[in-house]
């Protein structure tokens, strides 16, 4: 076989591949957050605010003050890119050492989808179908890779302890390569944390995500994941926020996690 995607345990000198993935990840949604945020009843009544605070108070033209709206637009586009570039650079702190952050207990992990495949595509990976495994499908199904494929990591996602809820598993770093998605990648990859949440006697899991991501709020709901709760969080103010939601899939298993 010379198409497939792997689904397996974090191994050393996978860093690289997996900071450049959710690095992307991150950054590709600044786009969704500021039309999101531009479409707010409270951006628009910033902005008539102050056009009519600069036209009554401050006797500036009506003109001018009519192009401080694009200035307005301009400024939440960069505060928005801003705060995504944070957010970015933070999620590297982690990602660079994932044995500490991710592997120092068995109660946590990281896995990577690997793709396996040729060196010269006859066709981009995004038209191109995969077999999607777990290492363990593999070898049950006696499934032998070619030994000249290339391999690179275009998916990651991650399980740690909630730190809310003891008995709670955290699904974090879920990302997949734009090029790969809508191939059940991301599927396998929550059924890989659920599967290991439901061994260690977690009694759920739970994840946050938000309005900009709307393809992977779907593929948790259809999980079986539930709405636990939504909220706004603030990135500049009340001015620009997104919408966050909390979401929580009940397992059968209810056992008590050993310490």
């Amino acid at each position: 076989m010379d198409h497939v995607i792997v689904i397996r345990d974090y191994r050393p000198g996978d860093e690289l591949q997996c900071q450049e993935i959710l690095r992307e990840g991150t950054m590709s949604t600044v786009n969704t957050a500021f039309l999101a945020g531009l479409t707010r009843e409270i951006t628009f009544q910033a902005m008539v605010v102050t056009s009519a605070v600069m036209f009554i108070f401050m006797g500036v033209p009506l003109s001018v003050c009519l192009g401080s709206i694009p200035v307005v637009i301009v400024a939440m586009y960069v505060i928005i890119y801003l705060g995504h570039t944070f957010k970015a650079q933070e999620m590297m702190q982690d990602i660079s050492n994932i044995p500490r952050f991710y592997m120092s207990s068995d109660y946590t992990g990281f896995w990577v989808a690997e793709a396996c495949e040729p060196m010269f595509m006859s066709q981009e990976p995004k038209h191109a179908k995969y077999l999607v495994m777990t290492e363990s499908e593999m070898q049950r199904q006696c499934v032998q890779l070619a030994s000249h494929l290339r391999k690179k990591v275009i998916g990651t996602i991650a399980a740690t302890r909630s730190k809310n809820e003891e008995n709670t598993a955290w699904l974090r770093r879920m990302a997949v390569h734009p090029l790969y998605q809508r191939k059940g990648i991301g599927s396998k990859l929550v059924d890989e944390v659920t599967k290991f949440a439901a061994g260690k006697g977690y009694s759920a899991v739970e994840l946050v995500t938000s309005e900009c991501h709307n393809g992977a709020r779907e593929l948790y709901l259809n999980k079986g994941f539930e709405l636990k709760q939504m909220y706004h969080r603030h990135v500049f103010g009340s001015l620009v926020s997104i919408l966050v939601y909390e979401l929580s899939l009940s397992l059968k298993k209810r056992l008590p996690i050993n310490m």
